[in-house]
Formats: C-alpha cells, structure tokens, sequence
C-alpha cells in the first residue's frame, strides 16, 4: 500500500507541474494590442451669441462685449441666438444693444434674452438700479444733452446755470449776477431716449434723460429743475489726473465743488463788477448840485 508521505508527494508535484506550465504559457502567448481610436473634430459652421468678457449684474450692453463663435451643431440650445448669415449678424447683435444683464455673464457664455432685459421691456429700469439707488429723470435739449451724443451707460456732471444776488458791497444795492456751477459728479446715465434712424443714420435729440442716483442726490436734482437750467458735461472714460483737468477758465473751488461766475466768462461783466483788468482805469465821481446827487465815471488817460 501506498504510505501518506507518497501521496503528499505526488500531491505536491502536480501542483508545481501545474504552476509551471501556466507561467510558460504566459510568456510565450503574444500580448493584446490595446486599440486607439482618433477623433477628428471638425469645425462647425454654426456659431451663437456670447460674451466676449465677463459683464457684472446691471451693466449695459455694447458691442464690444457680444462676440459670435462657433458652437457644436448638437449642442444649440433653442434659446441661444444662432447666427442667420454674415449680413445678418450686425442686426442680430444690435438687438441686445442697451440691454442690461440680470445676472453675471461669463467671458464665452451664451447670451439669451432670459439673462438680459432689453429697454422697454418690464422691469428693465429695475434691474438696472443699484441696491439703495434711485432713478430720476430730467429735461435736456440738444445744447443740455450734447446733440445726442450721452448714450445710456454713459458717466455725466451735472452743472446748473442761476442768478444768484450779488453780495451787497459798501452802500450800491445788490445786483443779481450769473454763475455755474458743478452739483453733481460722475452720475450715471440709465436711459435717454435717442435714437438711431436705420433710413438716415442721424441721431433724434431725445428729451429726456434719466440717471442713476442716491435718495438725496434725487432730492437736489429736482431742486436744481426749478432753480434754474441744467446742463450734462460728459466724462472721460480714462482716470482723471491733476495734470489734465486744468479747466479753460478760472474756477472757484467751494466746499469740493467748482462754481463759475459770470464775471470770469465776461470782460465786460468783470469791469462793471470793479475786478475786470479795466476797472483802474475808471474813476468814479460824485457831484452834488444842492439837494441832488449825481455818480459820474471817469475814465483816467493817465492810467494806460
């Protein structure tokens, strides 16, 4: 009979007969080739509305920001703005001319009409409003409003035009006097209502302006309408510096704002007032006869 160590003998030579051969097969069967499939992406001849950069919330729209690029044709979603031709890409975009963005737009984002609200459309001028900010409107004509040149989005100084009375000086009665003055800086324009004629291309001087402003910015504006005449000055869209805003004509700087009077602007209104550069050579004089008193004016020939 076969003993137990026999059996465990035979038992563990099979097993490492067993190993053997599986390693030789592994060595010498062929390795699986692992097969790469190229991709070829092909351009797409349909291209949509995007943002060329990154619009905050309440910024208008401008050219400059819209920007057409190509778009896989199975991935257009209904609500973007798809490209028609090459002669239509103009109108399309200045569609969303003057729209305001609801919310942050990424660089590359498509631009849709459920993101923008577009002027006239509801709820425009409240998505254009700044949290605590209020919109007020006011009056302008073509010499107020720049011919037609403020467009919304723009940044303005309000200036008003008043008499104002003359401080009273020795015994003269006071006289009113003109004078200008800075009241309101760097105000944002929200709309006006120009417009572009597709038949002429010339601007229509609008009416009416509205501005972006705090509660009590409001306040002196409708003040400042029944006072006397505002006028729009337009600001750079640069950073001013001290070197360049040198004005063409004296000002007066009071309390931070700059006040224009009329003696500055006129010669004539400057020697009447005794500060023009001719004001030396006029001689005042008084003549009494009896009980009547009479101012005369002089002019010294001696005093060139």
């Amino acid at each position: 009979m076969i003993n137990t160590r026999s059996i465990i003998l035979i038992s563990a030579a099979i097993v490492i007969a067993g190993i053997t051969a599986f390693l030789a097969r592994s060595l010498v069967s062929t390795p699986e080739i692992a097969q790469t499939t190229i991709v070829q992406q092909v351009a797409s001849d349909v291209q949509v509305l995007v943002s060329s950069r990154d619009i905050q919330t309440g910024n208008f729209l401008k050219r400059e920001d819209l920007a057409w690029q190509s778009w896989p044709g199975d991935n257009v979603n209904e609500n973007y703005t798809v490209k028609a031709s090459d002669e239509d890409a103009g109108r399309q975009m200045e569609e969303f001319m003057g729209s305001v963005a609801k919310g942050p737009i990424a660089a590359g984002e498509p631009v849709v009409n459920g993101r923008v609200v577009k002027p006239g459309s509801r709820g425009f001028m409240a998505a254009v409003l700044q949290p605590g900010y209020r919109a007020v409107s006011i009056n302008i004509s073509a010499r107020t409003g720049l011919s037609g040149f403020i467009f919304p989005g723009d940044s303005v100084d309000i200036l008003l035009t008043h008499e104002v009375q003359e401080l009273e000086v020795s015994n003269r009665e006071p006289t009113m006097i003109q004078a200008t003055e800075t009241v309101l800086e760097d105000i944002r324009v929200l709309a006006i209502d120009t417009q572009m004629s597709n038949d002429t291309n010339t601007p229509n001087i609008g009416k009416i302006a509205t501005f972006e402003v705090l509660p009590k910015q409001a306040e002196k504006i409708a003040l400042m309408s029944r006072m006397g005449d505002l006028s729009l000055a337009l600001r750079s869209l640069a950073t001013e510096t001290e070197e360049g805003s040198e004005g063409v004509v004296k000002t007066l700087v009071t309390n931070g704002r700059q006040v224009t009077y009329a003696d500055e602007v006129s010669r004539v209104v400057a020697e009447q007032n005794g500060t023009g550069p001719g004001v030396n050579k006029k001689r005042p004089v008084k003549v009494v006869r009896a009980s009547e008193t009479e101012d005369l004016v002089f002019t010294d020939p001696s005093n060139k």
